[in-house]
């Protein structure tokens, strides 16, 4: 089942950390911060304001006490700035509006400052004109809010400084954690993508400063360090695995005695060479030698003299046909010679002609035994003027050097005619007196 990759890195979760743990930290440092100073402002504010009252109360006793409604105007409107009055009600001794006054209100600036002062303070502070048992009436005051309203102004401005103080000490830390644990790990994973992409196992992982990197990077090295000697000894095993095949094969389509290619070899080559050849024109000469009275020399030299004969023979075969040609022994004195490409019928004769030139040459069986030359006898078969398989080609070819052999033992002797020839279907041998 398909998944998602994973997107985010390291370095982000643990900024992202940092930042929770530092705007947690804050706020609740922050809100408890201003909730006592706004409680101890508010406490500050009532008795402020209840000073203020009472210090109206009594000095404008006598103006409620005649009725002068305009001298406890007057004297409210000298106090109505310093201490910050926005509002005054004055009630008499019934509970009745005796006197209001409220101060003006200004800019966005002083609206805000008294809805912050109705949200926080609420109930306007108030004091009794006169004794209480024969009240002249009551004072209720309220303030402009000026002082909470700097307050909390402060507040805010002191939050975010505390915020960009936070920010700077996130990010010194984070750029230090990222030196210390980040960077390490993405070296090691990135160490890890090229060992998996190129297998180079001899690559290693750098220290680490965090003791918990240091010892992932050792057990990874140690890992490392493991895969390499087992891809050594994987090498080292396909290596010797591929000598050993090549071995088995040379054994198994060679010849032990010439190094020749055998009849195995013979066929695969031959089936591949006549899969290739099948466009018009194209065509394979097969010429079978056999030695001449072979069991004869076997017979009175010994079987190592015999050897030491087919050990020649195979030698000026080889000598004999082109680069591009394969020769082959089928067993005991029996070779083939496969001649690839034939372009002409002349390459035929041209080839026999170097056999017959080779063999005409004084062989050395062993001391005191020798031979004035090789007699062999040469039929000659071709793909696919005589034969379109390959074992019909090579029992063309048998018959031919058998009719070789019934003619005149050391002549060559063509299956059938070769088409565009001018050569004779059989070629005289030479003089065989020591055979």
């Amino acid at each position: 089942m398909a998944t998602n990759a994973p997107t985010t890195r390291v370095a982000h979760i643990v900024r992202r950390a940092q930042w929770r743990v530092a705007m947690f930290s804050i706020a609740c440092v922050s809100l408890l911060l201003a909730l006592t100073g706004l409680i101890a402002l508010r406490e500050y504010e009532l008795r402020a304001m209840e000073l203020t009252a009472r210090s109206i109360a009594l000095a404008g006793e006598p103006a409620i006490r005649f009725n002068d409604r305009a001298a406890m105007r007057e004297l409210i409107e000298q106090l109505a700035m310093p201490a910050q009055l926005a509002e005054d009600d004055v009630t008499d001794a019934h509970g009745q509006a005796w006197l209001r006054f409220e101060q003006p209100v200004g800019d966005a600036s002083d609206r805000w400052a008294r809805r912050i002062e109705h949200w926080l303070v609420g109930t306007p502070a108030s004091a009794s004109i006169g004794p209480e048992r024969s009240s002249l009436g009551r004072i209720a005051l309220r303030s402009d809010g000026d002082t909470l309203m700097r307050y909390v102004l402060r507040a805010v401005l002191a939050l975010l400084l505390c915020v960009a103080a936070a920010a700077l000490v996130v990010w010194w830390h984070s750029r230090r954690l990222a030196a210390a644990i980040v960077a390490p790990i993405d070296a090691l994973a990135l160490l890890t993508h090229q060992v998996r992409e190129s297998r180079s196992f001899e690559r290693r992982a750098g220290r680490a400063a965090v003791a918990e990197v240091d010892a992932l990077a050792d057990d990874f090295n140690a890992l490392l360090s493991e895969l390499q000697s087992q891809q050594m000894l994987i090498e080292q095993r396909h290596a010797d695995l591929q000598r050993v095949n090549a071995s088995l094969w040379t054994l198994s389509h060679h010849d032990a005695l010439t190094s020749l290619p055998n009849r195995t070899y013979l066929r695969m080559h031959l089936a591949k060479a006549m899969e290739q050849e099948r466009e018009p024109g194209h065509r394979i000469g097969l010429v079978f030698i056999d030695a001449d009275r072979f069991k004869q020399i076997n017979d009175r030299h010994g079987h190592a003299a015999g050897d030491a004969l087919l050990i020649e023979l195979a030698e000026r075969l080889r000598r004999s046909i082109r680069e591009s040609d394969f020769i082959a022994r089928l067993g005991g004195d029996e070779f083939v010679v496969v001649l690839e490409p034939m372009r002409h019928a002349l390459d035929v004769s041209s080839l026999t002609d170097r056999i017959q030139a080779e063999m005409n040459r004084l062989v050395v069986l062993k001391p005191g035994v020798q031979l004035p030359h090789i007699s062999v006898s040469m039929g000659v078969a071709v793909f696919p003027d005589h034969a379109d398989t390959l074992d019909g080609l090579i029992r063309a070819a048998d018959d031919a050097m058998y009719r070789a052999k019934s003619t005149a033992r050391g002549s060559v002797v063509n299956f059938l005619p070769i088409k565009d020839t001018t050569l004779p279907a059989t070629t005289p041998p030479p003089s065989d007196d020591s055979t």
